[in-house]
């Protein structure tokens, strides 16, 4: 079987291409091909006489792919070309759009009766007083398509807040989500892998420095496996299907 990652932007293209491959694709049973999503090409309208090219060398459809980074026209398009000539994508590309947006993500886990973070939309018209009487103090802004902690901000009194805000574009469509802070949690959170709808692996994430906050692996942190208790697996797997996320 002829499997591609399909890394785009946010990817991190070398360390997905470094993943191990299992036991099954080590014997010759599954090729994995990881490719750059700039890389990939196609023909439209060519009255389904459709051509993919990879790097300009013309190529057959994989049996799978998973599409690796943050959601944009050019990766919908790949899985939908790719989809159309009798391809498996992993991952859904409209419940990748929908996930990509921790905004769209925190709608759709609280119709769901998921318990989150307290969360707040904001602007640059936005008044600092109302996110801290929503939210206390400290509070978390970071953007809402935003990953690996880029962005993400700890702010600890109603000036900083008004400041952050004061900084945001006028008029700009991406969306801005100030949350409350898990005390708690600071400096770790536990990551969770499920796998067609189940639980299979589970590790907490560390912070490397004492005064971050963040627990990201390239700002620091480091990994220890963990053990969740049941009621929190059943949480994530039912996170899964929400999301409508095989991986």
């Amino acid at each position: 079987m002829n499997y591609w990652v399909i890394v785009g932007e946010g990817g991190g293209f070398e360390e997905v291409k470094g993943i191990k491959s299992n036991s099954s694709a080590q014997s010759g049973e599954i090729k994995k091909t990881t490719v750059r999503m700039d890389d990939i090409i196609f023909t439209v309208g060519d009255n389904g006489n459709t051509k993919i090219f990879i790097c300009g060398e013309e190529v057959a459809p994989p049996h799978v792919f998973m599409l690796w980074g943050h959601y944009n026209e050019v990766f919908e398009g790949i899985s939908r070309r790719l989809t159309s000539l009798g391809a498996r994508s992993i991952n859904d590309i409209d419940a990748k759009r929908i996930v990509c947006s921790k905004l769209s993500t925190a709608l759709l886990l609280e119709q769901a009766g998921i318990p989150q973070a307290k969360s707040l939309t904001v602007t640059s018209h936005t008044s600092a007083k109302t996110v801290v009487e929503c939210l206390g103090l400290p509070t978390v802004l970071k953007p809402s398509n935003g990953a690996q902690g880029e962005g993400v901000v700890l702010l600890h009194s109603e000036q900083e807040i008004a400041d952050y805000l004061s900084k945001l574009p006028e008029g700009d469509t991406n969306a801005v989500l100030a949350q409350e802070f898990i005390s708690t949690a600071k400096g770790k959170d536990i990551r969770v892998v499920v796998a067609d709808y189940k639980v299979v692996r589970v590790i907490q994430r560390v912070a490397g420095n004492p005064d971050e906050f963040r627990s990201n692996v390239h700002l620091g942190g480091h990994c220890e496996e963990y053990d969740l208790e049941e009621n929190a697996i059943k949480m994530c797997e039912k996170v899964a299907k929400v999301c409508g996320l095989r991986l």
